[in-house]
């Protein structure tokens, strides 16, 4: 069972996250320094993929990169894991933290942060992910069958690694964006995600 987040330190993050904007092509700058910090291993959820297409903006997610930026989004996130289970959501101080989120778009496999690497405050998560290659939400056509037998199915879900990081605000250094696609050469292809200062 989820039991915790985990979060990097709030006072090695306040020590090395500078704070200030910045863009994708100058985070992949070859001249860029850019810090590397392990994090102990997240533990992850298998949440249905209807969050991720119906109550998630789009503006906070990216093919299968994203954050969860207040209360109200992440207690919904956490009905929808709980919807057959009765289980009270972690405690998340969003003022002053907000949660990266990683899963695999395509496939159903378990997912890891495991380290995450900061370049004026644009986070980028290290990753490590099974290789499994298995159909999200099972084997569609046995899906077919029993939903013409009548048989109740099961939400088809991803599996979702979680990492608690600090918002950067006045007074509070913290993480600015998450970078999840692009490229350095392609202005139009240089994304990533602003982290408000507020939820």
């Amino acid at each position: 069972m989820f039991t915790r987040l985990i979060t990097l330190s709030f006072a090695v993050c306040a020590a090395l996250f500078v704070g200030c904007a910045a863009t994708m092509g100058d985070y992949l700058d070859e001249t860029a320094r850019t810090e590397r910090y392990a994090v102990r291993e997240t533990q992850s959820l298998d949440i249905p993929v209807e969050f991720f297409d119906d109550i998630l903006p789009s503006k906070y997610q990216h093919k299968g990169l994203g954050i969860i930026n207040d209360q109200e989004t992440f207690t919904q996130m956490w009905g929808l894991y709980t919807k057959e289970a009765t289980s009270l959501p972690p405690s998340i101080d969003f003022r002053d933290y907000v949660l990266i989120f990683v899963y695999d778009p395509n496939y159903y496999n378990q997912v890891t942060i495991v380290g995450l690497n900061i370049w004026n405050g644009i986070a980028n998560p290290i990753v490590r992910k099974t290789n499994w290659k298995m159909s999200i939400g099972g084997n569609q056509q046995m899906r077919k069958i029993r939903e013409q037998e009548g048989a109740k199915l099961p939400d088809p879900k991803v599996n979702v690694a979680f990492l608690q990081v600090p918002r950067n605000r006045p007074g509070h250094p913290g993480v600015t964006a998450l970078l999840v696609d692009g490229s350095a050469s392609d202005e139009n292809d240089n994304l990533v995600i602003p982290i408000p200062e507020e939820p």
